[in-house]
């Protein structure tokens, strides 16, 4: 019971929950292109292509039996699925499990019977069981808030560098670098760069030699999330940068991009910007839908915005991941150590006390004696408003993961904010404010 979390499970009018098996790609793939894709007249084939990828029994984390699959037994067809893809996050280099459900999907004829909540139970559970502190959705707006989920993380932003622009296409004799396309023998010097490019992120995905040899080579290059690495080599040899980037519309994506000590981030910047001027204009012949700029689509901050400044255009607004945290005191004693890092390294440095903190459902109490996190209990209210901080309903998710400041929160919301000055002082310490770039798993 414990391994199928339930499932198999009888819904009501003949719909049964399972979970999938690998002869139910097929069906399944065609069934994402059909719920998933915007427009019905013109299909999107890679919704099918990337369905086949998780269930293919190639990818490092998921199988055909991570989705939930709900089928109409009168019918024998798919009717709802959802699938799980599990990952390793840190943050101010602490590691932590995340479970991310995907493909989230259901027949319009199907609707408002409850199908996406009893899978997201199971995948939850079945999260939950692999250690996972920490699940996280992109999503449609509100909806995830159904199932426990707060907007709580930076999602996307980017910054377009349009050739015809004044001054962006200035050519140059010898360029000083080249590109290659980066192989299983580079994930060294791949892993050094990636690190770069996480450098102003507080939360990033980690990758193992096992999640960059699948990103590597398995994802079939037709699915939304095939990655074209590419290596930017000086011309005596050494690798100063990569970039990770695909055509996606009228546009190339770059939405990875490290550079090595020594190099200048300006200088690869601008090399990637005429090598893809010439890749565009190769693609551009004969088509009607032509690539016309470049997003660097690196999230709110990044060293590349620096290095190009004025020369990209103002920055599109970033959306928000959907994160999850069901056991929050087991998140924050698993997250310690950074708490008691961020603490010693602050005007605060050896503090001692306790701060209640009231969620108006729940409460919950940090205890802190020199310095160090004892203690995560609990305490009960006089009054509604009786604690040194209030956050309503999963508001404290959004501090906890640098996604709003405690002053940002505090005017958002009349009934959210610290009661007094240590309070705030502390709670500014322990979370500080700061963009983060997840580079999702697939």
């Amino acid at each position: 019971m414990t391994k199928s979390f339930g499932l198999p499970k009888e819904l009501g009018d003949g719909l049964l929950l399972r979970w999938a098996a690998p002869d139910d790609a097929d069906e399944l793939a065609e069934f994402n292109i059909r719920i998933h894709s915007d427009n019905p007249e013109e299909p999107e084939a890679a919704l099918g292509v990337w369905t086949r990828d998780l269930m293919n029994g190639r990818h490092p984390t998921t199988k055909a039996d991570d989705f939930t699959l709900v089928v109409d037994t009168k019918t024998g067809k798919i009717v709802s699925s959802l699938n799980l893809i599990s990952q390793t996050w840190e943050m101010d280099g602490a590691a932590f499990g995340v479970g991310r459900p995907e493909l989230v999907g259901t027949d319009p004829a199907y609707r408002k019977k409850g199908l996406v909540r009893a899978q997201m139970e199971a995948v939850h559970a079945k999260s939950a069981a692999r250690g996972e502190l920490v699940q996280a959705i992109t999503g449609i707006p509100w909806y995830y808030r159904l199932f426990g989920y707060e907007m709580a993380l930076d999602l996307g932003g980017s910054r377009p560098f349009f050739w015809q622009r004044k001054g962006n296409d200035k050519p140059v004799e010898k360029e000083r670098f080249a590109l290659r396309p980066a192989g299983v023998a580079d994930i060294p010097v791949l892993s050094e760069l990636y690190a770069a490019h996480c450098q102003r992120s507080l939360v990033s995905r980690r990758r193992d030699e096992v999640v960059w040899r699948y990103e590597l080579t398995k994802p079939h290059r037709q699915s939304p999330y095939f990655r074209n690495f590419q290596i930017v080599e000086s011309r005596d040899g050494k690798i100063a940068g990569y970039a990770a980037y695909r055509h996606w519309g009228g546009r190339f994506v770059i939405r990875e991009m490290g550079v090595a000590p020594g190099f200048s981030w300006r200088e690869a910047g601008l090399f990637l910007t005429r090598t893809l001027k010439k890749e565009a204009e190769a693609l551009n012949k004969g088509q009607e839908k032509r690539i016309e700029y470049i997003s660097f689509a690196l999230g709110r901050d990044h060293q590349a915005y620096d290095a190009l400044g004025r020369q990209l255009e103002q920055q599109s607004p970033a959306y928000a991941w959907y994160i999850r945290v069901a056991d929050l005191p087991a998140f924050l004693r698993h997250m310690a150590p950074v708490l008691e890092k961020r603490l010693a390294q602050s005007v605060m440095a050896g503090h001692s006390g306790k701060v209640r903190l009231n969620f108006y459902h729940s409460q919950m109490t940090l205890l802190f004696a020199d310095g160090r996190l004892q203690e995560i209990g609990s305490y009960l209210p006089q009054n509604t408003y009786d604690g040194d901080a209030l956050f309503p309903d999963l508001t404290f998710l959004q501090l906890v993961f640098g996604y709003r400041s405690l002053a940002d929160l505090d005017y958002a919301r009349a009934d959210c904010g610290a009661e007094n000055a240590e309070t705030a002082v502390l709670l500014d310490i322990l979370f500080p404010q700061q963009h983060s770039a997840v580079v999702d798993l697939g």
